[in-house]
């Protein structure tokens, strides 16, 4: 079973990458787990600007879904999950859609 989500969370991602553009070994991916559902998700970081106006997501450094990864409050499903639009601590505003299903650390 747990093959099986791989891979149908790695299609996921290559379908959402292709559509911001090319995937390629530099396209930056990452986890980020998700506390009020307690699971973790893939995703792709967008080559998009995004203006500092609108509602934004804190994203933190954690090590629940592995090294290197984040975690954040909310994600697909809750209220309060603005789609991946992000803010982290020093101010830097980007875009990275979690790509479900979220699945348990």
């Amino acid at each position: 079973m747990r093959k099986s989500l791989l891979t149908a969370t790695l299609s996921a991602a290559l379908v959402l990458a292709g559509s911001a553009g090319p995937v390629n070994a530099t396209t930056p991916r990452t986890m980020v787990y998700v506390t009020s559902q307690g699971l973790c998700y893939g995703s792709v970081v967008t080559p998009n600007s995004l203006p500092d106006q609108g509602p934004f997501q804190l994203l933190a450094p954690s090590t629940v879904c592995g090294v290197g990864t984040f975690m954040t409050q909310f994600g697909p499903g809750d209220q309060g999950y603005v789609g991946g639009r992000w803010v982290t601590a020093d101010g830097k505003r980007f875009s990275c859609p979690l790509i479900g299903p979220g699945y348990a650390p």
